[in-house]
């Protein structure tokens, strides 16, 4: 047992050392030379679809491109007033009902279905708790307060209250 031991503890110091001679022996600039230069990294990124830019040139677009956009929100302005006058009349007649849903510890999936179809944001109560239940929403349901409105989908409503 002493022999085995011994070999084993030798055949380790040997390898330790053979590695250890292999590293020193490694030319650190050799790895520095397979780094790319400017060049070819430029190369390379515009050969991917990049665009590669100073930052001047950058600094220089982003302003620019500020410049643009204040003055296309001055004439955007003024549509957007027209357009909200029109919507106005329109929106007199499509109100958004929205619902401050309140779940509770204990609140189980029926219960949370039938508060919100008794204020109107969705039409089937039975219709919903099934959705929860067989996509396993219902497991996931958080106590806390929640907005809904009655456009959401059963999906968006699930995704709320789950977060």
């Amino acid at each position: 047992m002493k022999h085995t031991l011994r070999a084993f503890a030798l055949g380790l110091l040997t390898a330790t050392s053979l590695l250890a001679f292999a590293y020193s022996q490694q030319d650190l600039n050799e790895a520095k030379a397979t780094e790319p230069s400017k060049e070819d990294a430029k190369a390379l990124l515009e050969e991917k679809g990049y665009v590669v830019l100073t930052e001047n040139k950058w600094t220089k677009l982003t302003e620019e491109a500020s410049s643009a956009k204040e003055s296309s929100t001055n004439t955007q302005d003024n549509e957007e007033t027209e357009q909200k006058a029109t919507q106005d009349d329109t929106s007199e007649s499509s109100k958004v009902n929205a619902y401050k849903l309140s779940i509770q510890e204990g609140m189980v999936p029926e219960d949370i279905s039938q508060a919100l179809a008794e204020n109107n944001i969705i039409e089937d109560a039975e219709a919903f708790r099934q959705y929860l239940t067989e996509n396993e929403f219902s497991r996931y349901i958080q106590i806390g307060e929640y907005t809904v409105v009655d456009q959401m989908s059963f999906l968006e409503i699930a995704k709320i209250i789950t977060r």
